[in-house]
C-alpha cells in the first residue's frame, strides 16, 4: 500500500511538474504577445470563472474518491451519477457566470463575454475529467493521467505557439478573434485531457452517466457542506482579483490584476502538490480514523505534517532569494520594472510565497476533518475567512491597489489555519513537533542567507566558479592516475 501511495504521489507530482514547465512558456508567450493590460484581462476572466466552477464542483472529488474506497456502492454507479450531478451543475454554472457577467461593469464587453462562455465550456469539461480521476485516484492508478495532463497541455501550447507566432503575423486578425481564440486553446487541451482519461478508465470499470437520483441527491446532500466550504475558500483567492476589476477604473485594474496574476499563478501550480499527496494519504487516513486507530492516525499526520512543512519552508526560502529570476522566467521584464510601476510581480511574490506555506499545513487539518466525516464543520470556518478577506480588500484596495490583497490573502490563510487547527482538536488532539519545526526553520533561514549572501556578493561566484573548475580537473586528473595505477599493478 504505501508503495502505491508513493508511486500515485510522484506520477501526480512529475504530472504537475511537467505541466508547470509546459506552462512557464505558455504565460511566456501570453505575457510576450499581449500587453500588461491585455494578459490582466485575460486572469480577469478565469479568475471570475475560477469562482463558478468551486461553486460547481462541490468538492465531489474527494468525496467520490472515499465514496469509492468505502465500498459501500458500485463503482460504477458512483462514478456514473456524479459525473451526471456534475454535469447538470456544469450547464447550470454556464448561464448563471454568463448572466451575472452581462450585469457587470468591465465584464458585459463582447470579448469578455464570449471568454466567460468558452472558459465555462472549459470548466464543464473539467468537471467531467475530474469524475474520471476520482475513479482512478481510488483505485490507485492515477499514473495515467501524466500522460494525458502533459498532452493535454501541449497541445493547448501548441495551438497558442502556432497563433501567436505563425498565424497571426500572417493574417492579422483583430484582438477579439485573437483573445478568443486563446481561449479556445485551452478548451481544446481540457477536452483532449479528458478524452484520453476516459479511454484509459474505462478499461478499469464502466464509465457513463447514470441516473439514479436518490443515490445523486444523497452524493449531493453529503458534498455541499463540503463544497460550499471549498467554494468559501477559493473566494479569498478568486475574489481579489474581481474587487480588484470593479473598485479601480479598468485600465488600471487590468494592469494591477496583471501584476497580482503572474505570481499567483506561480503559487496555484505549487498548491497542488499539496493535494496531490493528501489525497495519496486520504485513503489510509479514512481507514484510521474509521478504525479508530489512534496510533496509525498519529504516524499518518506525524510524517504529513513533517513532509509539507519541508516541503513549504524550502520553496519560501529559495523562492524568496531567486524571486526576480522565477518572474523573469514566466514574464516580460516589465513584470519587475520598478521605474513603471510603484509594486512590481516580484514585490507581490515575495508576500505570496508565504501563502503556500500555511496552506501546505492547513490542508492536513482539512483532510483530517475529511477524513473522519467532520468536513461540515468547514462551511463555518471559510465563511468567516471569507468574509474577513472580502472586507479587508474593500478597505484596502483603493488605497494599496494589489499589494495589500496579498498580505489579506496571506493574513487569510493564517487564520484559516489557526482555526482549523482548534476545530480539529476535538476530533484528534494533534500535537507539532516542535523540535522539527524549529529545525526546518533553521535550516531554511540557513539556505535564505546563504544564497543571499553569494548573491549579494558577486565576486564570490569567482572563487566560487576557480573551486568548481579545480574539484573537475581534480577529479579526471585523478581518474587518470587511479586507472594508470591499476594498469601498472596489473602488469608488476
Amino acid at each position: 500500500m504505501l508503495k502505491k501511495i508513493a508511486s500515485n504521489t510522484i506520477s501526480q507530482i512529475l504530472s504537475k511538474v511537467f505541466t508547470a514547465i509546459i506552462s512557464i512558456f505558455l504565460i511566456k508567450a501570453l505575457t510576450t504577445y499581449l500587453s500588461v493590460d491585455e494578459y490582466g484581462l485575460y486572469n480577469k476572466i478565469y479568475s471570475y470563472l475560477g469562482i463558478f466552477a468551486f461553486l460547481a464542483d462541490l468538492g465531489l472529488y474527494t468525496i467520490t474518491v472515499r465514496e469509492i474506497r468505502a465500498g459501500k456502492e458500485k463503482t460504477s454507479k458512483i462514478v456514473g451519477n456524479v459525473m451526471t450531478l456534475r454535469m447538470i451543475l456544469g450547464i447550470g454554472i454556464i448561464f448563471l457566470s454568463l448572466l451575472i457577467a452581462y450585469f457587470l461593469p468591465w465584464y458585459n464587453s463582447e470579448v469578455a463575454l464570449v471568454s466567460v462562455f468558452i472558459v465555462a465550456i472549459f470548466t464543464l469539461f473539467g468537471l467531467m475529467n475530474s469524475s474520471i480521476l476520482a475513479l482512478m485516484q481510488a483505485n490507485m492508478k492515477i499514473e495515467f493521467s501524466l500522460i494525458s495532463a502533459v498532452l493535454g497541455k501541449i497541445l493547448n501550447l501548441g495551438l497558442i505557439l502556432a497563433w501567436v507566432y505563425l498565424l497571426f503575423p500572417l493574417i492579422k486578425w483583430d484582438f477579439e478573434f485573437a483573445f478568443s481564440f486563446i481561449m479556445f486553446a485551452w478548451l481544446a487541451g481540457i477536452i483532449l485531457n479528458t478524452y484520453l482519461n476516459y479511454l484509459y478508465a474505462k478499461k478499469i470499470d464502466d464509465i457513463r452517466f447514470r441516473f439514479d437520483w436518490d443515490y445523486i441527491k444523497h452524493i449531493f446532500k453529503i458534498s455541499l457542506p463540503y463544497g460550499l466550504a471549498l467554494f468559501l475558500s477559493v473566494v479569498y483567492f478568486k475574489i481579489d482579483i474581481v474587487l480588484i476589476s470593479l473598485i479601480e477604473p479598468a485600465l488600471k485594474a487590468d494592469t494591477s490584476i496583471a501584476l497580482y496574476s503572474v505570481p499567483m499563478r506561480i503559487i496555484e501550480v505549487l498548491m497542488v502538490l499539496s493535494g496531490f499527496f493528501l489525497n495519496s494519504v486520504l485513503p489510509m487516513m479514512s481507514k484510521a480514523f474509521a478504525e479508530k486507530h489512534l496510533e496509525n492516525i498519529w504516524r499518518i499526520l506525524n510524517n504529513s505534517y513533517k513532509t509539507l512543512l519541508a516541503f513549504g519552508f524550502s520553496i519560501v526560502a529559495l523562492g524568496s532569494v531567486f524571486k526576480d529570476d522565477i518572474v523573469r522566467l514566466v514574464a516580460t521584464p516589465d513584470y519587475i520594472d520598478h521605474t513603471k510601476y510603484i509594486y512590481t510581480s516580484s514585490d507581490v511574490f515575495t508576500i505570496t510565497l508565504f501563502i503556500l506555506l500555511f496552506y501546505f499545513i492547513s490542508q492536513l487539518f482539512i483532510y483530517t476533518l475529511i477524513a473522519s466525516e467532520n468536513q461540515r464543520r468547514l462551511l463555518y470556518i471559510n465563511m468567516f475567512v471569507a468574509s474577513f478577506n472580502i472586507i479587508w480588500n474593500i478597505i484596502l484596495i483603493p488605497k494599496y491597489s494589489f499589494i495589500g490583497s496579498a498580505y489579506i490573502t496571506v493574513a487569510s490563510q493564517i487564520l484559516l489555519l489557526i482555526m482549523l487547527f482548534f476545530y480539529s482538536r476535538d476530533i484528534y488532539k494533534f500535537r507539532f513537533p516542535v523540535m522539527y519545526t524549529l529545525r526546518v526553520i533553521l535550516v531554511s533561514l540557513f539556505i535564505f542567507m546563504f544564497w543571499r549572501f553569494l548573491i549579494d556578493f558577486k565576486d564570490l561566484w569567482v572563487i566560487w566558479n576557480i573551486l568548481v573548475y579545480w574539484a573537475i580537473l581534480g577529479l579526471i586528473m585523478w581518474t587518470y592516475y587511479f586507472v594508470e595505477l591499476r594498469k601498472i599493478l596489473r602488469n608488476r
